[in-house]
């Protein structure tokens, strides 16, 4: 193998194999030797992203189901079918997205594939230098994804937003292939903001998770006894297969992640590409490979300046994520608040950071002030001072 590359990825999840498949084929890279290093190969269906959209996305041909009709369900059991305007809903599996990326990116002759744990990422000079167990490389650019924990500092907050889901089987039609639940709350909330999705595939197959936000995981036993609960009480569903399962953990954080480090670009939850107030990371991580393909088109490198999460939407993102760890303005009654009196489309505009002024008056409008305003002025501090 080479030592000495143009650019390591560091991390072959969905936000190093979007980068390296997306730049490839826009054709910045072809005259770059390109090393992808992971401990996985990534032969398995270990998890799932969905995210709404009103357009074509990025991987639109690997997109596994779509829906255009969403329902949200209030802790008391009142539905409201959502006003989304042009949203879908969009569901990946990543097993699709790992076959899909990784046969093309196999088959191009400048980009090398190695396995091994790494150990150290560092600037030398103008250089990068990735060290894993068995050996080391240096490339001009590392763009690196592998997550951990920062060190939270005391104005900070650190939520997890963790989820256990289930693929059912029934034996009978159970479900309306057309209609996802969103977000159902018709569930205790002992444990924290808790919140079922229900994603059919099938009129006898869907994806079902159990989601919390909150500071800490539940022992195991817990998640699995609220699905079958929610199953058999709420779906109303006495018989079903089990065939398959996903467990994930995603930190809800306004703690400020460094985009550039030197030669090393951050991206994906480590770049700060999951949204604070929500998880979400599949659409921003898209945004941000945009910007720094555009970079490379305009001045060759990635150093783009203009984040898509603005200082507005982390400011609210963060007086969010005061309110929701505070406790006193229930979760679940936040989320109603919002989703009973504000369209859909204007919550999920503002989820995007694509949303005017107006919407954000309308969604700020919609919530109960008092909870809000120390919080607010917190954030402010901390984002503009």
């Amino acid at each position: 193998m080479n030592k000495q590359y143009d650019i390591i990825v560091c991390g072959s999840g969905m936000s190093g194999l979007s980068l390296a498949y997306r730049a490839s084929k826009s054709g910045i890279w072809d005259n770059f030797n390109i090393l992808i290093v992971d401990k996985d190969t990534k032969n398995k269906n270990d998890r799932t992203w969905c995210f709404w959209d009103k357009f074509t996305s990025p991987f639109e041909e690997v997109v596994f189901h779509k829906w255009d009709e969403m329902l949200f369900f209030t802790n008391g059991g009142k539905k409201k079918i959502l006003d989304n305007n042009n949203y879908s809903y969009k569901m990946i599996r990543s097993i699709d997205f790992y076959n899909h990326t990784l046969e093309y990116l196999r088959s191009q002759s400048n980009i090398t594939f190695y396995y091994d744990t790494i150990k150290s990422i560092s600037n030398k000079s103008d250089e990068v230098e990735v060290v894993t167990e068995n050996t080391s490389f240096t490339s001009r650019y590392c763009f690196n994804s592998l997550y951990e924990q920062p060190k939270i500092k005391s104005y900070d907050t650190y939520l997890l937003q963790h989820f256990k889901g289930i693929v059912i089987q029934t034996e009978i039609p159970s479900f309306d292939l057309n209609q996802i639940h969103l977000m159902d709350f018709r569930t205790g909330q002992e444990n924290g903001n808790s919140f079922f999705y229900v994603l059919p595939t099938s009129d006898n197959t869907a994806l079902v998770e159990y989601t919390l936000f909150s500071g800490n995981l539940l022992e195991k036993e817990v998640y699995d006894y609220k699905l079958k609960e929610y199953i058999n009480k709420v779906l109303g569903i006495a018989k079903y297969k089990i065939s398959g399962s996903e467990f994930g953990v995603i930190p809800m954080t306004d703690y400020q992640f460094d985009r550039f480090d030197g030669n090393i670009v951050n991206i994906g939850t480590l770049g700060g590409d999951t949204r604070g107030s929500t998880g979400y990371t599949f659409s921003n991580t898209q945004k941000t490979i945009g910007n720094i393909i555009k970079s490379f088109e305009k001045s060759g490198n990635p150093f783009y300046e203009q984040e898509n999460i603005s200082k507005k939407h982390k400011v609210y993102d963060s007086t969010m994520l005061q309110v929701l760890a505070d406790g006193k303005y229930k979760g679940h009654q936040l989320f109603t608040d919002m989703f009973s009196k504000v369209d859909a489309s204007d919550i999920f505009a503002f989820l995007d950071s694509e949303s005017n002024l107006l919407q954000d008056f309308r969604n700020i409008k919609s919530l109960s002030p008092i909870f809000f305003i120390k919080p607010f002025f917190k954030a402010i501090k901390k984002y503009y001072s």
